[in-house]
């Protein structure tokens, strides 16, 4: 039989998907692990961010950082529990999807459709797994503030409206831009009109008050530091151009963020084009929800680009703002042909196959590809062996992020510092007692010698002549070497390059 049979599913129940989910991130996790020599760029930010804690951290909000730093109290400084917490986050958005498909009382044949959708995006699949962190948290706590939505849409009571006032702030707290999506959210729903009566109800003030209540103490760094606050604008915004550029780059990077899902659902949907279901609110509030959605998106996105003078959108920005798109994609489709189901699941299925293959793979093969990427870098490895040749310094100030974060995994109780902070006491640790701290400057071969020795000479006396040179064979690619300088400060005489063992990768 081709058609799928009326009331029979075609996904198994929805704990095994979960279950399976996890299971291959946890594989894929384990894999990473294995192979990296150490921390990628976004782990390094927040293995440096993470040793203080402040009400901001710069352009982004603070929640990802904090989290970071509960789990290290428990766990230490290490790269494994930060691959944990992104799988502990990516399962909690196969569920919130798996949820959202059991409010809106999906066809097993949608929810499949759903989750091989959210497969087909490359930001999801590849990059939430490779290295993100703020994007990543932002997009879970947004699934679950639709998800909440639902509810409140079935049972709407005080202590609905406070959890959805809780995960609105999680939101914020996680990455600003999830304001787009929440303005979306709630210009949708107050176009349907039995969300519209669930939403605007007295306990509303509540979800209002828990909201800015948890929101304040950031809020009120904000308006301390609003330099800092807002930086992230400058990103969206190259040099002068015409407001028309803006609506063309944020056009093109949804159609790129959301490539190639929209070609596999285009060819799915296309021959049952005039049977596609389209919601009734009155009867399916929550599927026209789902199906309206985007378009106020747009429409938020307009107003931002516009009233911001945004040229510059990059396709993963996009990441908090259309995840729900294989949902609503999946609610516009009439039963599937067997055959045509199977293909769905088949493409989603081959592309978590080759990024479970391709992941360690780019960095295992880069002897032989040539093309290294920065787990390759032993960057663990250099600082530990000129702490085993020097001594175990006091104080790490280091040229760049990733050298930093790298010196936090070699010297895990050390303090580690940048003369590039994004604020004073921003993930700044407390600096060592006494006058004369033994200090291991650490300058990256990316950076400028003379460029970062202005900076670190400002927080620290250092001469050109003190640098030493030091280098390492990357891991899986030996013939490449990765190399610093580096200088020791303090009572104690540095380290001299004879001294210094050779450690092979780990």
């Amino acid at each position: 039989m081709d058609r799928l049979p009326a009331g029979v599913s075609a996904t198994p129940p929805g704990s095994r998907l979960l279950l399976a989910a996890i299971l291959y991130l946890l594989v894929n996790a384990i894999g990473l692990w294995l192979v990296a020599a150490g921390a990628d760029q976004d782990q390094a930010q927040q293995l440096l961010l993470s040793q203080g804690w402040a009400l901001g951290y710069g352009p982004q909000p603070p929640l990802y950082t904090y989290l970071v730093n509960l789990v290290f109290q428990v766990t230490g400084p290490a790269l494994w529990p930060l691959l944990a917490l992104k799988v502990v986050l990516l399962s909690l958005l196969v569920a919130a999807v798996l949820r959202i498909g059991r409010e809106l009382r999906l066809r097993g044949d949608q929810q499949l459709m759903a989750l091989s959708g959210l497969i087909l995006i490359p930001q999801f699949i590849w990059e939430s797994q490779r290295d993100l962190s703020h994007s990543l948290l932002a997009t879970a706590v947004a699934a679950w503030t639709l998800v909440q939505l639902l509810r409140l849409l079935r049972r709407p009571s005080a202590a609905n409206h406070a959890l959805l006032g809780v995960l609105v702030a999680a939101g914020l707290l996680s990455k600003y831009s999830v304001a787009l999506f929440l303005a979306s959210l709630l210009l949708t729903a107050l176009t349907i009109p039995a969300l519209r009566r669930a939403l605007l109800q007295p306990q509303l003030l509540l979800g209002v008050a828990v909201a800015l209540a948890l929101l304040s103490p950031h809020l009120v760094w904000m308006l301390s530091n609003p330099e800092l606050a807002l930086a992230g604008l400058e990103k969206t915004r190259a040099g002068e151009a015409l407001p028309w550029r803006g609506v063309l780059s944020a056009l093109g990077a949804a159609v790129a963020f959301l490539s190639p899902f929209w070609l596999a659902a285009l060819a799915v949907l296309w021959p049952q084009r005039r049977h596609l279901h389209i919601a009734d609110p009155t009867r399916e509030p929550g599927s026209a929800l789902l199906q309206r959605l985007p378009l106020a998106l747009m429409g938020v996105l307009l107003v931002f680009v516009l009233s911001t003078g945004a040229t510059r959108i990059k396709d993963r920005w996009y990441q908090s703002l259309l995840f729900y798109a294989p949902i609503s994609a999946a609610t516009l489709a009439s039963p599937l042909p067997r055959r045509r189901l199977r293909w769905m699941v088949g493409a989603g299925v081959g592309a978590a196959a080759a990024v479970a293959i391709l992941l360690p793979a780019r960095t295992t093969l880069a002897g032989i590809s040539g093309r290294s990427s920065r787990p390759n870098y032993p960057l663990p490895q250099l600082v530990l062996s000129l702490g085993e040749a020097g001594g175990t310094p006091e104080l790490i100030l280091a040229s760049s992020t990733l050298l930093a974060g790298n010196a936090r995994l070699a010297f895990p109780t050390v303090p580690v510092l940048t003369p590039k902070a994004p604020a004073p006491g921003a993930g700044r640790p407390p600096l060592p007692g006494g006058s004369k701290p033994r200090v291991l400057v650490l300058i990256d071969q990316g950076d400028d010698p003379a460029a970062t020795l202005a900076l670190l000479t400002s927080l620290l006396p250092l001469e050109p002549g003190q640098l030493r040179t030091h280098s390492l064979p990357l891991r899986w690619a030996q013939q490449q070497r990765y190399t610093i300088r580096y200088a020791w400060l303090g009572p104690a005489p540095g380290a001299q390059d004879g001294d210094l063992p050779r450690l092979p990768p780990r």
